[in-house]
């Protein structure tokens, strides 16, 4: 079943708002996630879900000035 989107701003807000057991699971695989992550690709919440980044400091040209996901 889908959950609603949530309005979290942050990806801390937005697993403090998970049930433990989801939040537990989410926490395994951000940590196997950042471990492999190439330098300079940032975590972020966007869209409602965590997500991964190049930040617009490093590629600014996008086509529509958002950070390019990966």
């Amino acid at each position: 079943m889908a959950q609603p989107k949530t309005k979290a701003p942050t990806v801390a807000e937005y697993l403090a708002k998970l049930p433990a057991d989801r939040a537990r699971a989410l926490s395994v695989l951000r940590k196997v996630a950042r471990k492999n992550l190439a330098k300079g690709i940032e975590e972020a919440f966007n869209w409602g879900m965590i997500s991964y980044q190049i930040p617009l400091k490093a590629y600014p040209d996008t086509y529509n000035g958002q950070p390019l996901v990966v």
